[in-house]
């Protein structure tokens, strides 16, 4: 017998319709993979009787991608928003009552077919790399780009210039290339090469011999030599002070540096990653970054996508963040309401990540109902803000067309005059009247 999901209503009479269709019915009413048969490759979602879309909506965000949807519903419900905006997101197929077992054996069969084609012939090399399964299903077509270029270039030493907006995940990407390199048992050394002290840079890249400057009572080692054996990730490269950029140049091409007060040269075995948000072309045209040190570092570049160019991938993540700080507080896991997920895909996340985690935190810990709503998240008042200032354009644009129409009648079609009684010059007029489409009498 064939393994079926079953979620939703319960009814004697399609359980009975399914039984001799041979179908192995395993109930949840949310998530708990426990439940879910390892070979399981289809989830029926009976809409019918209960209002159940908000834990619904949940359970679908949290089945595996393999599994295929397929909701049944009630004609009438076609007219039901939330209905329809569900299966257009989660569902592969829907059927309506009254229940025909032809058509319903007929989808539901194409429907385990159709997943068990894909996960035959899914492309391992699409995956992303890690393999936690806290962990989101990353979709969006960037981040599966993202994971082959981590992938292909992992294994190699080449340098690595990672680039993207602050709160993109560079570092991320700078330990999953160290994870999956042959250095994977060696050291992986973080610099902050915008956070460290101007004075002490040079004894904390390089490090420093005893005696070396006041306050050196010990002979200690740099990140340099700390990351022998494996890698050293150069965080906010654009950052990092002229002086040093000439010494870390050295090292790149000789593999050889000097430690504060040492009279002999040291080597060490590292591979270099470095990150930054500066557009270091920029910088080197007005001086501030090398350029050869830049040819040194960009063996091969790697752009993290902004958040808001990921939109498949959001819903996801916000539900791992969910999961992560509810373990972490102690506190029930609670899913994302509609009014969350609307709001979650509609805000354009200018601090990418870093800022959607930030909201996902303070949600968790100060939602006092049963579903996290776009106000625990601080996202009620986005739309409205959006809407207004449209109003308000709007307002005016209007304004200003009525007012152009007026002049131009008054003025008898005589642009000059026209221009004149708005009291501004002839060839803003002409624009105006441009914008608008507004044609001369």
């Amino acid at each position: 017998m064939e393994p079926l999901l079953m979620a939703g209503s319960q009814c004697n009479e399609l359980n009975d319709v399914l039984s001799r269709l041979h179908f192995e019915l395993h109930y949840i009413d949310k998530y708990d993979k426990n439940k879910i048969p390892i070979n399981c490759a289809l989830c029926l979602i009976d809409l019918r009787k209960e209002n159940t879309i908000n834990e619904i909506n949940y359970l679908a965000r949290e089945l595996d991608q393999g599994i295929h949807i397929i909701v049944l519903i009630n004609k009438a419900q076609l007219d039901n928003t939330d209905i329809t905006t569900f299966i257009a997101q989660f569902a592969w197929d829907f059927c309506t009552s009254p229940i025909d077992p032809e058509r319903l054996d007929k989808c539901l069969g194409h429907g385990i077919g159709l997943s068990k084609l894909k996960q035959q012939h899914h492309a391992p090399q699409l995956e992303p790399s890690n393999k936690d399964p806290e962990q989101p299903a990353y979709q969006s077509d960037v981040m599966q780009q993202l994971f082959r270029q981590v992938d292909r270039v992992a294994p190699t030493d080449i340098p690595v210039l990672i680039r993207g907006e602050s709160g993109t995940g560079k570092e991320l990407v700078a330990t999953k290339l160290h994870q999956l390199s042959a250095r994977k048992d060696g050291p992986f050394i973080t610099v902050n090469c915008g956070a460290m002290a101007a004075g002490l840079i040079q004894s904390d890249l390089f490090g420093h011999q005893k005696g070396a400057f006041t306050g050196a009572t010990s002979t200690r080692k740099g990140k340099i030599a700390l990351a022998d054996g494996g890698t050293l990730f150069l965080d906010e490269i654009g950052d990092l002070p002229a002086e040093l950029q000439v010494n870390l140049l050295r090292f790149l091409q000789e593999g050889l540096y000097d430690s504060v007060g040492g009279g002999t040269p040291q080597s060490a075995d590292v591979r270099i990653l470095a990150a930054t948000h500066v557009d270091l072309e920029n910088a080197i045209d007005q001086g501030n970054f090398r350029l050869d040190l830049y040819y040194r570092l960009n063996g091969i570049t790697i752009e993290t996508p902004r958040l808001k160019t990921r939109r498949d991938d959001i819903i996801s993540l916000a539900n791992r963040f969910v999961r992560v700080y509810s373990n972490e507080y102690g506190l029930a896991i609670k899913p994302l309401s509609q009014s969350a997920c609307h709001a979650l895909l509609n805000y354009p996340w200018p601090g990418n990540v870093r800022e959607l985690i930030n909201r996902v935190r303070r949600a968790v810990v100060l939602c006092d109902t049963q579903q996290i709503s776009a106000q625990n998240l601080e996202l009620a008042n986005i739309d409205k803000k959006r809407h207004i200032a449209l109003s308000l354009k709007t307002l005016k644009d209007n304004a200003e067309k009525q007012a152009l129409q007026q002049a131009i009648m008054i003025a008898d079609g005589q642009v000059e005059l026209a221009a004149s009684y708005l009291d501004i010059s002839r060839a803003t007029f002409y624009r105006l009247m441009d914008k608008h489409d507004l044609p001369l009498i």
